[in-house]
């Protein structure tokens, strides 16, 4: 029989308590990570739409930006490695922090979904609470952005089932994770799966005014330097550009200087988001996969246009129509000497890209998500 603890109601003036579990990709700078990104703006905007809400937040150490009058902040010491921190749980220390003697939760946001199938059975089991649990999920393991051998598909399968719904940044990406898991579960699994996933675009903050000047001919790659993102490829063909021409920099903000036209920048999250409105233009160079990535959206919401692949999700998040498109290799090289060579092209398609950045602000993006925040009812 399992053990049942009692506890405290919230106070009065909190009508709901949310407990949120960390998705942590990106330990060096918690700031930098897309899990704080994401739930920094989640929170100021539910703050605007549900009055009394209460945020109680699982992460490694403290972090700034979510510190508001309605959050805590619970230190719980988590893996840096990602395939660790996927796979690690440790429930008596989970159980001791979330400390449901003392605290009630009415939802569990997970950005996790592979500890999401133990957080349900650690509540229903050891507790006598039963939060509604919802979540996101920024990063679905399949073998197409996948470096080690051994991926955590199943478990990110396994623990969406157990949410009310599960929040992904395109329908491209909720499409490929049911295609994948249609090859381990039944038809109706598949049809549960597809009515718990929902797309949950995410947002920018426009600022396109230039404070500073644009560096020229400069080619941003902010993106990490992995196989699904390309970077192998992208070097290869900014070796064919640089043998033609070296008048142009790649500044890069995860990779190194493997070349001499690259310069690598360090910079925290502001100092970011200012560098960017000096870039001149931005490549996104994704092979096999690609979900709806803040590098991108970073980019966009600074002014800066970018070169992308005609696939993945990127019709879907700036419109099949989209002037910078690229088929292949010789087509991206043709295009990116196009916007090199000509300000007059570039800087119609940053006035594109202001009415495309417009329709994905933060507030527009949120205030859709679970129905409009409808859990809360």
């Amino acid at each position: 029989m399992s053990d049942f603890f009692e506890y405290n109601k919230p106070d009065l003036e909190c009508k709901y308590k949310i407990l949120v579990w960390p998705n942590i990709t990106y330990s060096e700078d918690l700031e930098k990570d897309s899990f704080v990104v994401v739930l920094t703006n989640v929170i100021r905007e539910v703050n605007k739409l549900v009055p009394g809400v209460f945020w109680t937040i699982v992460t490694p150490h403290e972090v700034n930006s979510l510190k508001f009058d309605n959050t805590e902040q619970l230190i719980y010491d988590i893996p840096t490695y990602p395939n660790a921190m996927r796979i690690h749980f440790d429930f008596k220390k989970v159980l001791e922090l979330v400390n449901c003697r003392k605290t009630d939760y009415d939802i569990v946001y997970s950005h996790l979904p592979e500890h999401t199938l133990q957080l349900s059975n650690l509540f229903v089991n050891q507790t006598n609470l039963r939060p509604k649990f919802i979540g996101y999920c920024h990063w679905y393991e399949v073998g197409e952005n996948t470096s080690y051998v051994k991926n955590v598909f199943l478990n990110n399968i396994a623990g969406t089932l157990e949410m009310e719904e599960c929040g992904v940044n395109s329908e491209w990406l909720k499409k490929l994770i049911l295609e994948k898991a249609s090859e381990y579960y039944s038809k109706q699994v598949i049809e549960k799966l597809d009515k718990i996933i929902k797309p949950h675009y995410l947002g920018v903050d426009m600022d396109t005014v230039p404070n500073r000047e644009i560096i020229t001919n400069s080619i941003l790659f902010n993106h990490r330097p992995n196989e699904y993102t390309g970077w192998n490829d992208f070097l290869k063909s900014m070796d064919k550009l640089y043998a033609k021409r070296q008048d142009f920099t790649v500044y890069v903000t995860l990779g190194e200087q493997e070349r001499p036209y690259i310069k690598k920048v360090n910079l925290n999250r502001k100092d970011y988001s200012e560098f960017l409105k000096q870039m001149y233009v931005g490549v996104g160079f994704f092979k096999n996969y690609s979900a709806w990535s803040l590098s991108v959206t970073d980019g966009l919401s600074r002014g800066v246009p970018y070169l992308l692949p005609n696939k993945f999700c990127y019709p879907e998040m700036v419109g099949k129509d989209y002037p910078l498109f690229f088929e292949n290799e010789n087509d991206f090289l043709t295009k990116l000497e196009s916007v090199l060579d000509d300000t007059n092209f570039r800087q119609k398609h940053v006035d594109t890209l202001n009415t495309i950045s417009q329709n994905l602000m933060w507030q527009k993006s949120i205030g859709k998500w679970f129905n409009g925040w409808d859990i809360f009812q």
